[in-house]
């Protein structure tokens, strides 16, 4: 791996850094997968093939290593960050952000894990078609319909929860 393409790295460090969050769902957690990521690429700079994707290359170390650590997890137990159990008892400010974002979260979990994982890639990570096409080692014709598929039952998703809301607030209000 060449000196240019250490520096690139650097470049990708956010869009590994939202991955890795929405993917594990802490900042800590994220932060450690983002730095094991990293300390497997510079490792295995060696495997790299010069001309691909780099940003796909990253993504795919950052998966298999949070794969590997959701694993070993079943066979430990779950870690629980006491410091992040203060936003759960209503330390926040925000509690309609959070709602949406639980809302947001369960939707997501509803999708299949095929367009989750398009939608993810090139949303939330900002990855192109194309790169999320190699990442998923797909066509990218298949990447585009995941994330058409994913956008449609999305929208139709929150059109159901907006609905149930409106119905109870109506129930509430008139009760």
């Amino acid at each position: 791996m060449s000196g240019q393409v250490m520096n690139e790295i650097e470049d990708h460090v956010p869009a590994l850094r939202r991955h890795a969050y929405r993917l594990s769902g802490t900042q800590d957690r994220a932060n450690d997968l983002v730095q094991d990521t990293l300390l497997k690429a510079i490792s295995k700079q060696d495997k790299f093939e010069e001309g691909t994707s780099l940003k796909a290359w990253l993504h795919r170390i950052l998966f298999n290593t949070f794969i590997s650590e959701v694993r070993r997890i079943k066979t430990r137990g779950h870690h629980v960050d006491w410091d992040d159990l203060g936003d759960v008892y209503g330390h926040g400010s925000n509690q309609m952000a959070r709602l949406q974002l639980r809302d947001a979260d369960r939707v997501l979990d509803e999708l299949p894990e095929q367009e989750r994982q398009a939608i993810l890639l090139t949303t939330v990570d900002e990855m192109s078609y194309q790169d999320a096409a190699k990442f998923m080692n797909v066509e990218i014709g298949t990447v585009k319909s995941r994330v058409g598929r994913a956008r449609r039952k999305m929208r139709e998703m929150v059109g159901q929860i907006e609905a149930r809301e409106h119905v109870s607030r109506f129930v509430t209000e008139a009760g």
